[in-house]
């Protein structure tokens, strides 16, 4: 994605501890963070990707199951988490389906170490996401959601609306692209030679610029502003385990205890 090695260096210069890349290649991420002290943890949602992160030195994975919101794989968290406990020895955090005590103990017994729970905090006093939306979240059910390639160029996952469907409903053409592309690189500073002269040799790359600025201004006018006319909410299946909007603080202190007390009830 445009400028995102640029963040990554300003992560780096800054010695933020604690570092998290996806879909793309991390080497020298991880060289960097390791040189002042830091952890780099990768996102991944396979078992290939995963060998090739724990062999560059990630310090852990953040594995992604299919019911995840935004970019999660093909394999569901209930296989791809031991499939992938038993492909490497990292330290795993799984995403993806998980909101609540049963999730967090069905985690840890499937291999992982510890949860991710994008959704689940997204619904919460803390969020940073708009009240509206927050309310749209624990009204919707596990179903209410549209995974496909053609809102931002990746197989995607996002709550299920009228906008949702009609932005995701085809892909762009190139014609279509390149405009679009031209708002996306000005944002960063790419020039506008490049971007035409991108057009011409790597049309594919231009049309998921393309595809990544429309959707960055949708996902933003849903989170910030709760504008579902024009935007679209990333959202994960676990949606619909989330039924009410307490602080982060509540919520863990919860969800320990339920997972406490779930744990003590399984037989030996």
């Amino acid at each position: 994605m445009p400028g995102a090695a640029e963040n990554a260096k300003v992560a780096l210069e800054e010695k933020v501890p604690v570092i998290n890349f996806s879909l793309g290649k991390g080497d020298w991420i991880v060289t960097a963070a390791h040189q002042y002290g830091g952890k780099v943890i990768a996102t991944v949602t396979t078992e290939k990707h995963a060998r090739a992160a724990e062999k560059i030195g990630v310090d852990a994975l953040l594995v992604t199951g299919h019911e995840a919101a935004a970019h999660g794989g093909a394999v569901t968290s209930l296989t791809l988490i031991p499939a992938i406990r038993d492909a490497v020895s990292l330290p795993i955090v799984a995403a993806g389906g998980f909101a609540d005590g049963r999730g967090l103990v069905a985690a840890l017994a499937l291999g992982a170490d510890a949860v991710a729970m994008g959704t689940r905090l997204a619904a919460t006093l803390d969020s940073p996401v708009h009240a509206a939306t927050k309310g749209m979240i624990i009204t919707k059910g596990v179903s209410e959601t549209i995974y496909n390639a053609k809102f931002d160029g990746i197989p995607c996952r996002m709550m299920d609306t009228p906008t949702a469907r009609r932005k995701s409903a085809r892909a762009i053409t190139l014609f279509e692209a390149v405009p679009r592309a031209l708002l996306s690189a000005r944002k960063v500073g790419i020039s506008f030679s490049k971007i035409l002269a991108g057009a011409i040799a790597k049309p594919a790359a231009i049309k998921q610029l393309a595809h990544f600025g429309a959707a960055t201004e949708s996902i933003r006018l849903a989170i910030q502003q709760g504008d579902h006319n024009e935007g679209a909410q990333l959202i994960g299946q676990a949606q619909g385990l989330v039924h009410d909007l307490p602080s982060v603080a509540d919520l863990f202190e919860r969800i320990v205890a339920d997972a406490a007390r779930i744990k003590a009830g399984l037989p030996n």
